[in-house]
């Protein structure tokens, strides 16, 4: 490019001023127009896109009434959408590893803020890039900041904070410097792009999305709820040992889920420029993208708020697969699990999965090659939290233990969606081969467990100071360790000094 113009400054030396004014216009139309064009990848290029706190029932491809998602719902139409799929764990750290290594918690060893992933875990991006792939990672900063281990394998880890505002601009400036470099544009690449932009709190989303659904409600919320949303609800989160439990009422929850749901639209415009980079870059039609989320965020369904239980509301996730040139689209039924990510990826760009996985590729049964009876058809959740909790999922039915206290739990999930009617006093006969898995589950990953032991050695100070802002920390505080966590507790959300305001001052923050 520098050589074209170049030259054409050389002939417009000899025009008079007029033209030559109205050629170099035109140069530079062309320099500033013109995109980088992919080559014809022998493997397929991965794109992750992964959305944080992102419940998969408020989405419109997942039947949600809002018109929270349109460019994900047509990005759908297009790719495998797995209607359900239910993520590993309720938080980040467990789920967003899980995600990455194909393991569960229990055997990867992330599942408390201050853990990191053991090193003998071999991720996404270590089987990639040995096999050529070029790995690149922009993510959202907090628990997702390097340090965890979730960098592991990944060429570069920008870990710098800011939502799609930052990280969107970052994500196309790589992708235009890989293609136009004659050393790099040939080769496939895993890229990962990670937002908080729905997390909460939810009410810094950038207008016009943050009030987008406001005028939906049919009452306004409470005078003090309206002006600090997300303190108010960390308060009521905080008091969860009272009894009874505090609960808001239910105008404030729909003014909650309205700002939620408008994050989600905030992110889905985002999603929806990036297709259009990729069009442009001849990137879409021959790319493996991926729309994921670790975990949803819950609004009383259960009493509960923002993420700390395993039921539905927090652990079913969108999980929608688009194949180069929109092969197997499709809605697809069977109960999957997110570690099932891993080794269907590796499985398609023909890289060997590792033997330490404990997901399983979902590539035959979406290529016609086996039927759904093939498929383990079970999903295993698991937490720490509220007395150590785990549930299983098989076709039809999810079992839930707490083993403190030894309870359990069973709802038909298909036709109770959000887990509301237990019939553990009427049980159905799958209560037992539920236990069973569960039973096989427990020595898997007895059997399996990695060194757990690992902690983060150092956070920096801005890492601390987001994990502040997002609710994980008090000022001063500590990370939590599996030794310090009271498992009768939740995670941290919105720490004692949450303010809306210092929230704010944190999102504005150049990266």
């Amino acid at each position: 490019m520098l050589g074209r113009v170049s030259a054409c400054v050389l002939f417009m030396e000899c025009l008079p001023f007029q033209p030559r004014f109205l050629l170099l216009c035109a140069t530079l139309c062309l320099g500033a127009c013109s995109h980088p064009k992919a080559p014809i990848y022998e493997s397929p290029p991965i794109i992750l896109v992964d959305i944080d706190t992102l419940r998969a029932d408020h989405l419109g491809c997942y039947g949600y009434g809002r018109d929270t998602s349109p460019e994900i719902d047509r990005f759908a139409e297009q790719a495998a959408r797995f209607e359900w799929a239910f993520s590993q764990g309720p938080n980040t750290p467990p789920s967003q590893a899980s995600i990455l290594t194909s393991l569960y918690p229990s055997t990867h060893g992330r599942i408390f803020d201050a853990e990191k992933i053991s090193e003998k875990a071999e991720t996404l991006a270590e089987s990639l890039a040995a096999a050529g792939y070029r790995t690149a990672a922009f993510v959202d900063g907090g628990l997702m900041s390097k340090g965890f281990g979730l960098e592991q394998g990944f060429e570069l880890y920008d870990h710098r904070p800011g939502g799609v505002r930052r990280i969107g601009p970052k994500v196309e400036r790589w992708l235009d410097d890989h293609l136009r470099d004659p050393n790099t544009a040939s080769r496939p690449f895993l890229l990962l792009a990670h937002t908080y932009d729905v997390h909460s709190p939810y009410e810094v989303t950038p207008q016009p999305y943050r009030n987008r659904y406001l005028g939906q409600l049919k009452e306004p919320p409470t005078p003090r709820f309206r002006k600090r949303v997300s303190a108010r609800m960390a308060k009521i989160r905080r008091s969860h040992d009272q009894q009874p439990y505090p609960q808001l009422p239910e105008r404030d929850v729909e003014y909650a889920k309205a700002f939620y749901d408008g994050g989600i639209r905030h992110v889905d415009a985002w999603f929806g420029r990036l297709r259009k980079f990729l069009e442009a870059r001849n990137l879409f039609e021959q790319s493996i993208i991926v729309i994921i989320s670790d975990h949803g965020d819950s609004f009383q369904e259960h009493g509960d708020l923002f993420h700390g239980q395993i039921y539905s509301p927090v652990t079913r996730i969108p999980m929608i697969i688009r194949w180069p040139d929109g092969a197997s689209a499709g809605v697809y039924s069977p109960v999957v699990e997110s570690i099932d990510l891993m080794p269907t990826l590796l499985d398609a760009v023909g890289v060997e999965i590792p033997t330490a996985a404990q997901g399983q590729s979902l590539l035959p049964f979406l290529q016609g090659r086996a039927g759904v009876e093939s498929m383990d058809q079970i999903a295993v959740s698991e937490s720490p939290f509220y007395g150590r909790r785990i549930a299983v999922a098989s076709e039809s039915y999810r079992l839930f233990v707490t083993e403190q206290g030894r309870l359990e739990e069973i709802y038909h999930y298909r036709q109770d969606p959000l887990e509301q009617r237990d019939l553990i006093e009427q049980p159905p006969k799958e209560l037992q081969s539920l236990r069973g898995h569960l039973r096989k589950w427990r020595g898997l990953v007895a059997s399996t467990e990695l060194d757990t032991d690992e902690k983060v050695e150092e956070v920096d100070d801005e890492t601390l100071a987001q994990l502040v802002a997002l609710g994980y920390l008090e000022p001063g505080g500590e990370l939590t360790t599996g030794g310090q966590a009271d498992q009768e507790r939740s995670p941290a959300i919105f720490a004692d000094g949450f303010e809306s305001s210092n929230v704010e001052a944190w999102a504005e923050k150049e990266p």
